[in-house]
């Protein structure tokens, strides 16, 4: 029996040489067809036909041999969700801070910067644009 198993792998592994393979992109469209099939028993028919679609596109993707539109495509999604992500970043690192550290704006220039907690009045220098203000923490 193993060494059937052995035997699929080398075929597996050789029918993937060249191939694209997955990536970030490719993993979303597989959660996201899986989520929406799950859906579709409550929702109706066209959202599992949509998952289909969905789930061919993610495999067609990994068994692509064209890297670079593959790379392309990938780049383009994780620019368009660097934004999004890098947002909530910084909100989960105030929330864990929010105990010791107070995040005040500059006047001037509108940046968010943090200072110590409970220090009263401080002056302090926006570290965008040097511009010196006084907060109340």
């Amino acid at each position: 029996m193993q060494d059937f198993f052995d035997k699929l792998g080398k075929k597996v592994q050789s029918f993937m040489a060249g191939r694209y393979g997955g990536d970030q992109l490719g993993t979303v469209l597989v959660l996201v067809s899986l989520i929406l099939s799950i859906l579709s028993n409550w929702v109706g028919r066209w959202m599992a036909i949509v998952a289909l679609v969905l789930l061919v596109v993610a495999f067609a993707r990994i068994l692509s041999t064209n890297y670079s539109a593959r790379q392309q495509e990938n780049r383009a999604f994780m620019t368009f969700f660097t934004k999004p992500g890098a947002w909530f970043h910084r909100q989960k690192v105030k929330f864990d801070n929010r105990k010791t550290k107070a995040y005040v704006r500059c006047p001037h220039c509108n940046a968010e910067f943090a200072l110590p907690k409970g220090k009263g009045k401080l002056r302090a220098t926006c570290p965008k644009c040097g511009e010196k203000s006084v907060h109340e923490v």
